[in-house]
């Protein structure tokens, strides 16, 4: 795992998700050239995850930007009327 030789480096420039019952599939692109970029330059990385493991990757790159989640917008209407 610590093998320098299977780390790829690249910036990240899109991602996509989806949601299949109980596992999250994140789809990375990334890129190895500065711009502009042709098809050929985006390469693209799917990982398979739980949910738990998607809900810490979110909180640690929360903490690692010092940002906080954001307030849940959807709460029910006692909630919303008894704060």
């Amino acid at each position: 795992m610590n093998d320098p030789s299977h780390i790829d480096y690249g910036a990240l420039v899109g991602w996509t998700g989806s949601l299949s019952g109980e596992r999250v599939t994140l789809r990375l692109q990334s890129v190895t050239r500065p711009p502009p970029h042709t098809e050929d330059d985006v390469h693209a990385h799917v990982y398979m995850l739980d949910t738990n493991q998607a809900a810490q990757l979110a909180n640690y790159l929360l903490k690692m930007c010092d940002l906080s989640p954001p307030d849940r917008v959807n709460r029910g209407l006692l909630a919303r009327l008894f704060g």
